[in-house]
């Protein structure tokens, strides 16, 4: 138990630091392309749904979905837990900030969906309820892994370049595994059973 206290303590320091301006970086970033997304949607929606179809047939075939059309939460856990650890794992590479493909990507996928629905004349309470149940887990953990991403692309950067204030990988690291596993883990779990099980059925109130 002190050990969780100290990892806690040492969690909520990271967070309330220099990190948390990246966080709200990111933050801001993921609103943008969804509006991005919708503006997208609306001037081009057959290239829009078009995208959109390439998705879903991507993610047929990621093995979320069974072959009765049901979802398997083991399956969705460990597609969505992968597309954080990517997120994250892109700030090895320096310079680049490639996390920022994961932001633009997906913010854009969700506002050309909500504009599909808009211009197909579609219930936008039908979107929300699509989105919003397990969106309110799954959108911040993607959020704090893409965060987690810039803030590695930095520091490499750091290190690369010989910064004076570059910090050692390895605490680096630390810091950002703790992140992974405290907040993103638990928020992913929390994604994946809530899209399973609570989402279809709100759903099903509005279609």
């Amino acid at each position: 138990m002190k050990w969780l206290n100290e990892q806690g303590s040492l969690l909520k320091d990271f967070l309330t630091g220099g990190f948390r301006r990246t966080l709200w970086m990111c933050a801001l970033g993921m609103l943008l392309t969804v509006l991005l997304g919708v503006g997208i949607g609306l001037l081009v929606p057959e290239q829009a749904a078009q995208t959109m179809n390439t998705f879903m047939e991507q993610a047929a075939q990621s093995g979320v979905v069974n072959e009765e059309g049901e979802m398997s939460v083991f399956a969705l856990l460990m597609n969505n837990w992968r597309a954080m650890l990517i997120s994250a794992a892109y700030g090895f590479v320096p310079f680049l900030f490639l996390p920022a493909i994961s932001l633009v990507t997906n913010g854009v996928l969700l506002g050309m969906l909500g504009a599909l629905f808009m211009v197909r004349g579609m219930s936008l309470l039908a979107y929300l309820t699509g989105i919003v149940p397990h969106g309110v887990f799954e959108i911040p953990a993607l959020i704090f892994s893409i965060a987690c991403g810039v803030h590695l692309c930095r520091a490499m950067n750091q290190l690369v370049t010989s910064h004076p204030d570059r910090a050692p990988l390895p605490a680096v690291l630390e810091d950002l595994l703790r992140v992974l596993v405290m907040v993103v883990a638990p928020l992913t779990v929390a994604a994946a059973f809530t899209e399973c099980y609570v989402t279809p059925v709100i759903m099903s109130l509005f279609l």
